[in-house]
């Protein structure tokens, strides 16, 4: 079919960035500035022919357009159709709430406000929570299960970080999911014209140049694959369990994310966790868009982050209560995503990073990955580790056959014995500092291109800054490091109030954390202060890949062949 489209504007562009492959053959705007939009010729009404089919109007607003093509005498359906009406092919089958349930959410806390921060157009019946004593949430009751007699007459949309409990109760009623309750998670990636909405019709508008999303893949010991850091992402792209990688990459929901970073929206970036968002407030779409052209998501990616495995040595008291080793059904699950790496992922990036989780010279899974004979040909690699195991012996094993520079970031969160091993259970300082005097000789030997350390801060530690960055100048890093704690659903509410050292907005330090940042020694040259405080510089550069960026900026010629 034939199709003219409706509308000189940033939706129309939007639309063809994602059905690129119908047969678009003039786009109509009776006062059109330009003669030729995305490829594409722009003719008035009165000077087309009637070669096309069907007229697809494109627009935020459509009143206007609609009422012209109807004075005309053209009929909505038979004559001419909305954008939106393509939205739902990209399911692929699959359908939401597809027996028309009244809807209701499952969870009242982060991931529920997550829900609506997305401004989703469903209307939620009420709330449940098991464990909270709230009646209200959002202006909805908020109810228990078990006080639900009818639970199964309502399509569920869970919106906790651990749904085990929720399904297996919900399985228990004999409903089924995706057809009775889906995870808030999944939402976008079972059912991308949800997503596709969200950001087409969005009228923010951002001036940040980032195009992470285009060459990165970030998989994670969920399975979850990202295009960009997952800790700045509302969600990720689908999980490695059901398809395989190439598959995701390909996939809509990750053609849809390029889209929010080409057309200036942003829409699924957490804008008040990025710092390239500093000091970033919504402008108005901007004209230039027009002549400007949207790029396209590369075949492969070429970055990779690689954190499927949380395998590791220690128990900090930020992110576990207990040793975790791969074992049963997740060893299997983690040995899987080590040989869809190896044989996917590792013959076309050229840079990768080890590990976002676990610890990397105490996984398997991660040895099979660096001892890959096809690694040695990777021109980029990054290790992040706890340091512990960063000694001669394992050093010599990794650095075999390795042609690439080869960075290090230690993560300590502590400059004292006594709390670092509080925090870092089942550390040993006396061992972390051997090695890292380890790790400075071979900075200094040029083995290691960039060496830096990194402090998570907390009430427990916070006072120890100062010292922290004494010690990496001491070792000669190239940068140490500072994050705002996050509560990865270790804490309550009310436990991690008392630890954070930020105020209730999450980004002002409380004052006693403000005094520490005001030292002299804090405003050394090699002192990064990552989330806490990035809302104090704003970046105005084009960013091709967030992970290059971050260390370039330390090291300007580190990503130079």
């Amino acid at each position: 079919m034939k199709y003219a489209i409706y509308g000189v504007n940033r939706v129309t562009k939007d639309f063809l960035y994602i059905f690129n492959t119908l047969e678009v053959v003039c786009i109509l705007e009776n006062q059109s500035e330009v003669d030729e939009f995305c490829g594409i010729k722009v003719l008035p009404f009165d000077m087309v022919n009637q070669n096309y089919d069907k007229i697809i109007v494109c627009d935020f607003d459509k009143t206007d357009k609609i009422k012209y093509l109807e004075d005309k005498g053209l009929t909505y359906g038979q004559d001419f159709l909305y954008e939106k009406d393509f939205f739902e092919q990209l399911n692929e089958g699959v359908q939401f709430n597809e027996d028309g349930k009244p809807v209701v959410v499952w969870g009242i806390g982060k991931w529920a406000d997550m829900f609506h921060s997305l401004n989703i157009k469903i209307n939620v019946e009420f709330y449940i929570d098991n464990y909270k004593e709230v009646k209200l949430y959002n202006g909805k009751k908020v109810l228990k299960s078990n006080n639900i007699s009818n639970l199964n007459q309502y399509f569920i949309i869970i919106a906790v970080a651990d749904d085990s409990e929720i399904v297996q109760e919900l399985q228990n009623k004999g409903m089924k999911a995706e057809k009775d309750y889906l995870n808030f998670a999944d939402l976008f990636n079972k059912i991308p014209s949800l997503a596709l909405e969200r950001t087409i019709f969005d009228t923010s508008c951002y001036d940040v140049s980032c195009k992470t999303m285009l060459t990165n893949i970030e998989l994670l010991s969920s399975g979850v694959v990202h295009c960009c850091c997952s800790t700045f992402m509302y969600f990720g792209m689908g999980k490695a369990s059901d398809k395989d990688l190439f598959d995701i990459w390909n996939s809509n929901i990750h053609k849809i994310m390029c889209l929010s970073l080409e057309n200036k929206t942003f829409s699924f970036c957490k804008k008040d966790m990025c710092p390239l968002f500093v000091n970033k407030k919504s402008i108005a779409i901007k004209d230039d868009f027009i002549k400007s052209k949207y790029s396209e998501m590369k075949e492969h990616p070429d970055t990779a982050i690689l954190a499927f495995d949380s395998t590791c040595n220690l128990k900090c008291i930020s992110c576990r209560d207990e040793l975790k080793v791969a074992c049963g059904e997740n060893l299997q699950k983690v040995e899987k995503y080590s040989k869809l790496v190896q044989e996917q992922l590792i013959p076309y990036i050229d840079f990768m990073t080890l590990a976002g989780d676990g610890e990397v010279f105490f996984s398997k899974r991660y040895k099979d990955i660096y001892l890959n004979d096809k690694v040695a040909k990777i021109k980029w690699i990054r290790l992040l580790t706890n340091g512990l195991l960063f000694n001669e012996k394992n050093w010599n094993e990794f650095y075999t056959n390795k042609t690439g520079k080869i960075m290090l970031t230690v993560s300590i969160d502590a400059a004292t014995k006594e709390t670092y091993e509080s925090i870092r259970r089942n550390g040993n300082f006396k061992v972390l500092q051997e090695n890292m005097k380890f790790a400075s000789k071979l900075r200094k030997e040029g083995k290691l291109s960039y060496f830096r350390i990194n402090f998570v801060v907390q009430k427990k530690n916070y006072l120890e800054m100062e010292h922290f960055v004494e010690w990496g100048l001491e070792l000669r890093v190239d940068e140490v490091f500072f994050t705002k704690i996050l509560n990865w659903g270790t804490y309550s509410p009310d436990e991690f109030r008392e630890i954070s050292m930020m105020q209730e907005d999450g980004v002002t330090p409380k004052p006693e954390l403000a005094e520490i940042l005001n030292k002299q020694i804090m405003q050394n040259s090699i002192v990064d202060l990552g989330t806490i405080q990035c809302q104090h510089y704003e970046v105005n550069q084009d960013i091709d890949n967030y992970y290059k960026w971050e260390l370039e900026r330390k090291i300007p010629d580190l990503f130079i062949d």
